[in-house]
């Protein structure tokens, strides 16, 4: 199923990964607004664990890795949508490209621009209405 829907409901925590609480909207190059809950990856440990040994990533969720300029998908058990993404106004993330359904155990370099990155699950967003932006505008309670 795609997230690629306008009326995508949000899940409440206790029915998905309670990782994922802040709230935000992927707008498309369309103008289509996606809601989605994203969660913003700090440490060293969260950072390179990320989506490893995940049987699925959540729909409609995305890991935030802020001052990312490189990535890799080694003990990924699914393939997964990368926005690369600069920082623009505070909370709101500009998308430079995205890669689609990149597959496990591999290496990827930001692409010029990029700043950081969100994780989907593989089939988020049509490459042809890719995200132009992702607002960030509240933490979930």
């Amino acid at each position: 199923s795609s997230v690629s829907s306008s009326n995508l409901p949000i899940k409440e925590p206790s029915d998905m990964n309670d990782r994922y609480l802040d709230e935000a909207v992927a707008v498309t190059a369309s103008g289509k607004r996606v809601p989605i809950l994203t969660h913003t990856c700090r440490g060293f440990l969260e950072r390179f664990c990320g989506l490893m040994l995940k049987r699925e990533v959540p729909e409609a969720c995305g890991l935030y890795f802020p001052g990312c300029r490189s990535i890799h998908t080694c003990m990924m058990r699914v393939p997964i949508d990368v926005v690369w993404v600069r920082e623009g106004e505070p909370g709101e993330l500009k998308a430079v490209s995205l890669d689609v359904a990149l597959k496990p155990w591999r290496f990827f370099a930001a692409p010029r621009g990029a700043t950081g990155c969100v994780e989907f699950r593989a089939g988020s967003f049509d490459p042809a209405d890719r995200p132009a932006e992702i607002a960030r505008p509240k933490k979930r309670k």
